[in-house]
């Protein structure tokens, strides 16, 4: 399994804007093929920053999905928000318990 996790920082406060667009990313993403978990959120500690929470079944899916076609129109989404720091991490785990 793959897990991205980590934060985007904005120059303004995550809007409905942003969130629309992420909404619009989230759906189309828990379609494709190897998706267990896609999510963006808004902070509540800190309205400048934006949580990135994803679950891949293995690295060919992941790397599938920066091919699919709603990734282009979310990338332009995104140069629009002033993204003004970036702490993404890729993760593979070789092993889960359940909590």
């Amino acid at each position: 399994m793959i897990v991205i996790a980590g934060t985007l920082t904005l120059e303004s406060p995550v809007n409905e804007t942003v969130l629309d667009a992420c909404r619009t990313m989230m759906k189309a993403t828990h379609a494709e093929k190897g998706c267990v978990d896609y999510v963006f959120s808004a902070d509540p500690l800190d309205d400048h920053t934006l949580r990135v929470f994803e679950q891949w079944e293995s690295l060919e899916d992941l790397e599938a999905h920066f091919q699919a076609p709603h990734m282009p129109p979310f990338r332009e989404a995104m140069a629009q928000w002033n993204v003004t720091g970036k702490s993404i991490h890729r993760f593979t785990v070789t092993d889960t318990v359940e909590m």
